[in-house]
């Protein structure tokens, strides 16, 4: 991990809309926040709990002739530590009101029962996938990763999918799961704008991270169906810019989407090769995939395999076989 230091000057990337830039300690680099200047001063998203992203967000505002204190309200796009790890001392130091998808809470208020229930989630996942025991250690890296860089914080109002934002009611909440279940965006009709948060990325495509389902009784979410099917709604959509969570600005949604959806199709094609030789588990076709990152990004290579593991069974062209608790597939 790297830590960013050079702090770039806010920019109005949009009408009364401030772009602040904050350092993180993840390879992803610099987390993207945004001022809303209106009846509600309103911030989205607060960074990493580090001294850095602190200072950075502290005089960013400053140079914006605001201060913590003339901040109302904070919307979450999402509950990653680089996106929500701040918000607690933003509350604190602001008295703002926050807002989030509901799925967002267990995380940014880690609680305690759900983060158990994490961690059987994902201790089972990986056992079926047929990751080794001895990697089995990444499960309790993540809760580490959470105490590390977010404080525990609590969510005031809970924001759902094509309902207008409190306090800035021209700015309309758009669900988009995927990158995460919690995913939010939000749209400007006015000047087809978008905050996207890791929705829509220019270098990057957002990993559909595998979640565990909030009710233990469920099935899990098959989020890379989720994202796609997001994506297209976005794709469907007039926007004229998209303010992203990492990284420039987006113009060109629709060409950068069908480029997306396109590579999605083909790591399929890829997995159906893999898979010609004879049956494999999803850590081994991970391992085939990504050869020089399975081991250090177990959590994010496992997930894109799973998840397209799942676009491959739901189209019928892939079988499952069960033996010893671990999952085996084939053409």
């Amino acid at each position: 991990m790297s830590q960013t230091t050079d702090n770039k000057r806010p920019l109005e990337v949009a009408q009364g809309v401030y772009q602040i830039e904050l350092p993180t300690p993840f390879s992803v680099g610099p987390v993207n926040v945004y001022l809303i200047m209106g009846s509600e001063l309103t911030l989205v998203d607060v960074g990493p709990y580090t001294p850095a992203a602190w200072d950075a967000l502290v005089s960013g505002l400053e140079l914006l002739g605001c201060q913590l204190g003339d901040v109302r309200q904070v919307v979450l796009t999402h509950h990653h530590v680089d996106h929500c790890g701040l918000l607690k001392k933003v509350k604190a130091a602001s008295g703002a009101l926050s807002f989030a998808h509901p799925l967002a809470v267990p995380y940014v208020e880690m609680d305690q029962t759900f983060m158990e229930h994490h961690n059987q989630f994902f201790y089972h996942l990986y056992r079926e996938s047929g990751v080794p025991q001895k990697m089995m250690a990444v499960i309790e890296k993540f809760y580490q990763l959470m105490q590390t860089f977010c404080q525990p914080a609590g969510i005031d109002g809970l924001l759902k999918h094509d309902r207008p934002l409190p306090g800035l009611p021209e700015w309309q909440v758009l669900y988009t799961p995927g990158h995460s279940q919690s995913h939010l965006s939000l749209y400007r009709s006015s000047d087809q704008v978008l905050i996207g948060g890791d929705h829509i990325l220019k270098r990057i495509s957002s990993n559909a991270f595998i979640e565990p389902p909030r009710d233990p009784s469920q099935a899990r979410a098959l989020t890379l169906v989720q994202y796609r099917t997001a994506l297209q709604m976005c794709a469907d959509m007039d926007i004229e810019l998209v303010l992203p969570g990492h990284g420039e600005l987006v113009t060109n949604h629709r060409e950068l989407i069908s480029a997306r959806l396109q590579r999605n199709w083909e790591r399929t094609g890829v997995l159906r090769r893999l898979l010609q030789d004879g049956q494999k588990t999803a850590y081994e076709l991970s391992a085939l995939l990504f050869p020089d990152l399975y081991e250090k990004e177990l959590a994010l290579t496992l997930s894109e395999t799973v998840g397209h593991i799942d676009l491959l069974t739901i189209l019928h062209q892939v079988e499952r076989e069960q033996r010893d608790g671990i999952l085996y597939y084939s053409l």
